[in-house]
């Protein structure tokens, strides 16, 4: 029960990590520079947990600055 637990956590600040170092790769890009990303992800089919994290920091800072996300 413990063990699962640690686990837990360890897959949550795993997530908390990454999505905060994508959200600070893309706060550091200008308007243009996102919208760049925007368009180049809407091609790519992969997925992987990373890619969530990715995606989730991604859609948050357009959100934030009001660049269009949706695909």
């Amino acid at each position: 029960m413990f063990s699962q637990i640690i686990f837990r956590v360890r897959c949550w600040l795993h997530a908390q990590c990454s999505i905060r170092k994508y959200g600070v790769r893309f706060r550091r890009m200008s308007d243009a520079e996102l919208r760049a990303v925007v368009s180049r992800e809407r091609s790519v089919r992969g997925w992987c947990s990373e890619r969530s994290y990715y995606l989730h920091a991604l859609r948050a800072e357009c959100s934030r600055r009001g660049v269009e996300y949706c695909w």
